[in-house]
C-alpha cells in the first residue's frame, strides 16, 4: 500500500508546480551591453550574403543585427511599420466574455479586465508581440507575483520582450541564449523557450522557417538598393556635378600650353586663372537634369516596394495621382483594412491562448479565456453595417441577442439591447395577444380601479415610448367613443392611416387584456 504524502511533501510539490508554471523571476535579462555592434559601416553585398547563409544554418545573430541597423537608418521603413502597428494598438482593446450566457466565462472576463488594468503598459506588450508581423517572430517573457486582489492567488508581475540577437536555430528548433541573473552577461548556453514562461507570436503568412528571416529579409534588400542609389548619385556629383574647364591656345605656342596646364592645376586652390588674351577658357557643366530624375525615380520605386510589402498598398504612405473617380484610394484602403484585421485576429489569438488562459487556470477560473478586440471596422464599413441593420429592421427581421457579441467586435464597442427602445412602431394585434396574461372578457360595468389592477402592468409593457399615452387613455376613458376621440387627438399630427392603426391596435390590446 502506497504511503500517503505528508503535508510538508504536499507543500513542496505545490511549490515546485508553482515555480514551473508560474515563474517569479526573469530568466532573460535584456542588457544593452549584449547588443552586437553596428553592421552598416563597411557593409558589403558579400557580407549580407554571408549573414543570410549563416541564418539559414541556424545562426541569425548577424542577420538580425543587419535588420536592426536597416530599420534605424531608414525613415520610410520606420514610418510604414509604425503605421501598420498603430492600426492595431491605436485602438482601445475590448474584453468580452467568450459566452455571455455562462457565469464562469463572465467571471473570467472580469478577472482579465482587472489584470490588464493593473499592468503598467499593456499596449507596450502588444507592440512587442506585433513585431512578429515583420520579424520572423516575437517573444515576450512573463512572470508572476502573489496577488493583492481578493479572489486571486497570482498576478502578472512583468512582461518583457526578449531581444532577437539571443535567438538561435542551430539545432533545428528555436533556442534562447541564457543570461546571468545578476550581471546580465551572456552565458553561452542555449535553452528551448518554456511555454510556461515565454509567449511566442508569429503574425505573418510566410511558411518558411523562422531562421530564413521572415518578411524583413525582402525589405532589407530594398534598403540596400536605396543606399547604393545614394552612393552612386554622390559619386556622379563628385565627378560630374561641378563645371570643368576647357582651355584653348594656339597649337604653335607650346609655352602657352604649359602655362595653361599649370594654371588649371592651381585653379582648384586659388579659384581663378590668369592667362593672356590669345588664350580662351570655357566652363562646361555635365547634363545632370536627366540623371537627377533617374535617381529620384529609382528612390521612389524602392520606397513604393517597401510600402506595398508592409501596408499592402502605397496610397497611405506615398501620394500619387490616380485620376478623378478611379476608386484607387478606396481599393487600397480595403487592402490595408484586410491586413489590419488579420493582425488584430492573430494578436488576439496569441493573447487568449498564451497570456489569458494560463493566468485563469493558475487562479482556478474554469471559464473560457475572454475575447479581445482592438477597435472595429473602418468608418466606411461601419456605415455599411449600420445600413444593413436598418434595412433588415425595415423588412421585419430582428437581430438575435447572440449576434450582439459578434456585432460588438465588428464596431469595436460593447453593445447591448435597449430595454425600452422608442421606435415609434405600432404593436400588432398578434404581438399584443402574445403579451396577454389575462384571457377572457370582463363583465360590463367593471370599475376603472379593477381594470388598473389587472391590466395596467401588461399595457405598460405593450405601449412605451411615443405610444405611452395609449395606456393612460385606455385606462381612464369611460367608453370607447371617448377613448377614440382622445386617441385621435393625441396623434393628430400623425398620418391618418397610421393614427387609425393606433386606435385599432389599442382597442385590440385592451380587449385581450380584459378591458371592456
Amino acid at each position: 500500500m502506497a504511503k500517503r504524502p505528508t503535508n510538508k511533501e504536499l507543500l513542496a510539490r505545490l511549490d515546485l508546480m508553482e515555480r514551473e508554471w508560474a515563474p517569479r523571476n526573469l530568466a532573460t535579462i535584456n542588457d544593452p551591453r549584449n547588443e552586437p555592434p553596428s553592421t552598416l559601416v563597411g557593409l558589403t553585398a558579400e557580407r549580407v550574403h554571408a549573414a543570410i547563409t549563416a541564418a539559414e544554418q541556424g545562426d541569425t545573430r548577424l542577420l538580425f543585427s543587419i535588420y536592426r541597423d536597416v530599420l534605424i537608418a531608414d525613415t520610410h521603413l520606420q514610418g510604414v511599420i509604425e503605421t501598420r502597428l498603430l492600426a492595431v494598438i491605436g485602438d482601445d482593446p475590448l474584453i468580452s466574455p467568450a459566452n455571455k450566457d455562462k457565469a464562469e466565462d463572465i467571471a473570467a472576463a472580469d478577472a482579465i479586465k482587472g489584470a490588464i488594468d493593473r499592468l503598467p503598459d499593456f499596449l507596450g506588450v502588444c507592440r512587442d508581440l506585433l513585431w512578429g508581423t515583420i520579424w520572423p517572430l516575437a517573444v515576450v517573457e512573463r512572470t508572476y507575483k502573489p496577488a493583492d486582489v481578493p479572489g486571486l492567488a497570482l498576478d502578472w508581475d512583468s512582461l518583457a520582450a526578449v531581444p532577437d540577437h539571443l535567438f538561435r536555430w542551430t539545432e533545428g528548433v528555436l533556442q534562447i541564449e541564457e543570461t546571468d541573473a545578476k550581471t546580465g552577461r551572456l552565458t553561452g548556453s542555449f535553452v528551448r523557450p518554456d511555454p510556461a514562461r515565454y509567449i511566442t507570436h508569429r503574425g505573418h503568412l510566410l511558411r518558411t522557417a523562422d531562421n530564413w528571416g521572415g518578411p524583413m529579409r525582402a525589405l532589407s534588400w530594398w534598403f540596400f538598393l536605396k543606399v547604393m542609389d545614394r552612393e552612386w548619385w554622390v559619386r556622379f556629383l563628385d565627378k560630374f556635378g561641378t563645371p570643368f574647364m576647357v582651355g584653348k591656345f594656339d597649337k604653335a605656342d607650346e609655352k602657352s600650353r604649359q602655362i595653361l596646364e599649370r594654371a588649371f592645376q592651381l585653379s582648384s586652390k586659388i579659384g581663378g586663372l590668369a592667362v593672356n588674351k590669345e588664350t580662351t577658357i570655357e566652363l562646361l557643366k555635365a547634363g545632370t537634369g536627366d540623371s537627377s530624375a533617374s535617381f529620384e525615380n529609382f528612390y521612389r520605386i524602392c520606397d513604393e516596394a517597401i510600402s506595398r510589402r508592409v501596408l499592402g498598398q502605397t496610397q497611405s504612405s506615398i501620394a500619387s495621382p490616380t485620376g478623378i473617380g478611379s476608386g484607387s484610394s478606396d481599393l487600397q484602403g480595403q487592402v490595408r483594412g484586410d491586413i489590419s484585421s488579420h493582425d488584430k485576429k492573430r494578436l488576439a489569438q496569441t493573447l487568449r491562448q498564451q497570456l489569458f488562459k494560463p493566468f485563469l487556470r493558475l487562479n482556478g477560473f474554469t471559464g473560457a479565456p475572454p475575447k479581445i478586440t482592438f477597435g472595429g471596422e473602418e468608418s466606411e464599413e461601419n456605415t455599411t453595417t449600420a445600413t444593413v441593420l436598418k434595412d433588415l429592421k425595415t423588412a421585419g427581421i430582428r437581430l438575435a441577442d447572440k449576434s450582439l457579441a459578434l456585432l460588438s467586435q465588428r464596431v469595436g464597442l460593447e453593445l447591448e439591447r435597449d430595454p425600452s427602445p422608442d421606435t415609434g412602431a405600432t404593436p400588432s394585434p398578434a404581438t399584443t395577444r402574445t403579451l396577454s396574461v389575462l384571457p377572457g372578457v370582463l363583465t360590463p360595468g367593471v370599475a376603472v380601479d379593477s381594470i388598473s389592477r389587472r391590466a395596467a402592468a401588461i399595457l405598460t409593457q405593450t405601449y412605451r415610448g411615443s405610444l405611452a399615452p395609449v395606456r393612460d387613455i385606455l385606462l381612464s376613458s369611460s367608453n370607447p367613443d371617448e377613448a377614440t376621440t382622445r386617441l385621435m387627438a393625441a396623434y393628430a399630427d400623425w398620418d391618418a392611416s397610421k393614427a387609425a392603426e393606433v386606435v385599432e391596435s389599442a382597442f385590440a390590446a385592451g380587449a385581450w387584456n380584459g378591458l371592456q
